[in-house]
């Protein structure tokens, strides 16, 4: 294949190595203390633009969350409406996921995002006008889901591949993990300031702000460098499609990681939506209490995503990857059973940093065991799980209404998150020995790096002329 492939596909000057302009610091400096923790974004032009455009877009899509929930509870006062939005938004992500990684493989990864958040932009000035002449209606909320979820479909494979290709190989843990820093950054901030704004503005107010930092995504995201595929040989769509499962049927790693990615996910994660009926059932805390309460989950996946950031060099990162599992479940039953609202608070934010330990390693594994040109299709498999844990609030929402406490729903979905993780660890064998299945692709990185006299780039060496639908493990 083109030299260029076996890098990563990354534009000359925009990554991979500490020898770019404009990144965050300069690259001159030593990179020690706190600048070690922002190492990937020093002197990485196209990363750092990426890095901007997506903090725009998780505090639009956190506010949104906000918002939404806020309005279908305050509105029309049921749980099971929230949990039937959430399978408004998961079917099409379940669907086309595995179709937006195909067209990620295939087309400008720029373009594809920048699609995809005008898209965004669009549906959510549809909501605010709605809302703002009081013509809002739940069925609105059904057809404009389904949109934005297509949307956010078919651009994340695309997104996640991006990190990937922007920075090398051995800075990969800690770019994902700023990322999903900014992410839990965003969970911090945004949704105080959403229910903050509710009060002055108007829930319609609100979704005008929120659509303003989609518009942001969009700027930013104009800046990055043209990202078309790189790919040598082509093949036909339906040949990508079927490659891509073919290529994970093959690995039984990959398959165990893209297991950790969803099931314990389905379980758990349906707390979220879950979270305006304690805030207004079981606490009475309003909106300000429902805004805290998703930012004490942040805060906690911050201080873990910064936390995990710092450990490239670690050897031990399948026991990182279980212990964020067992925290997240197991904090999670604590959390349902407070007695108090700042007791739950605190648990909330445990919570949160068990979570962003297992979704960041978790992924970083995941990206680090794949070359670029399966990497799309991939990355769409683990996207699906966006769409199974929204369909996991169904019945987690139509048992809180049946059983009139929500309480039990969330004890009961924390510890099957514990059980089937432990589940995994004990039928998969790979999973046990990933850290050795880690240091080779670190290894097979620095010889290819040595060869080329480039910075190991993060996807593994490709063969020529070779479908990645033949090669796994």
């Amino acid at each position: 294949m083109a030299d260029h492939e076996s890098h990563g596909g990354r534009p000359s000057g925009s990554g991979g190595h500490a020898g770019g302009e404009g990144g965050f610091g300069s690259a001159a400096l030593p990179l020690t203390g706190w600048r070690r923790t922002f190492r990937s974004l020093s002197g990485n032009r196209a990363f750092n633009f990426l890095f901007v455009g997506n903090i725009g877009f998780f505090f639009g899509m956190q506010m949104m969350f906000l918002l939404r929930g806020w309005l279908i509870f305050d509105k029309w006062g049921d749980a099971a409406k929230l949990g039937e939005i959430m399978a408004w938004v998961a079917i099409p992500m379940l669907l086309l996921a595995p179709v937006g990684g195909v067209i990620s493989d295939r087309v400008d990864k720029r373009n594809l995002l920048l699609v995809a958040q005008s898209t965004l932009v669009v549906t959510n000035s549809i909501v605010a006008a709605l809302i703002v002449t009081d013509t809002i209606e739940f069925w609105h909320l059904r057809i404009v889901s389904v949109v934005a979820a297509t949307a956010f479909a078919v651009s994340m494979p695309g997104r996640q591949a991006l990190v990937a290709m922007l920075v090398p190989r051995d800075q990969l843990l800690n770019a994902v993990s700023l990322t999903t820093a900014a992410m839990n950054a965003s969970r911090i901030v945004a949704p105080p300031i959403a229910g903050l704004l509710i009060s002055p503005i108007g829930i319609g107010g609100a979704y005008v702000v929120a659509t303003i930092f989609y518009i942001f995504a969009v700027v930013a995201t104009f800046a990055l460098p043209p990202m078309p595929s790189q790919r040598e040989q082509k093949f036909s769509f339906f040949e990508d499609f079927v490659g891509g499962f073919a290529y994970i049927k093959r690995s039984s790693l990959l398959m165990g990681l893209l297991l950790i990615a969803t099931v314990p996910m389905i379980f758990a994660m349906p707390y979220i939506t879950l979270l305006p009926v304690f805030a207004e059932d079981v606490w009475d805390v309003g909106s300000v209490g429902f805004g805290l309460m998703q930012a004490a989950g942040g805060i906690g996946g911050l201080v873990g995503a910064l936390t995990v950031a710092n450990l490239d060099a670690s050897s031990k990162k399948g026991r990182l990857l279980l212990g964020g599992a067992l925290g997240f479940g197991g904090f999670l039953i604590l959390f349902a059973l407070s007695p108090s609202f700042y007791l739950g608070l605190f648990f909330l934010g445990l919570v949160g940093y068990g979570a962003m330990v297992l979704m960041t390693v978790n992924n970083t594994a995941i990206q680090l065991i794949i070359p670029d040109e399966v990497r799309g299709r991939v990355m769409s498999v683990m996207m699906m799980s966006f769409g199974l844990m929204p369909l996991g609030a169904v019945p987690a929402g139509i048992a809180a209404e049946a059983w009139g406490d929500v309480r039990p729903v969330v004890v009961i979905g924390g510890a099957l998150c514990v059980a089937t993780m432990l589940l995994f660890f004990a039928i998969i064998p790979s999973l046990r020995s990933l850290d050795r299945r880690l240091e080779e692709e670190q290894a097979k990185a620095g010889l290819a790096a040595q060869k080329d006299g480039s910075s190991p780039g993060p996807g593994r060496p490709p063969l020529a002329a070779e479908p990645a639908s033949a090669r796994a493990d």
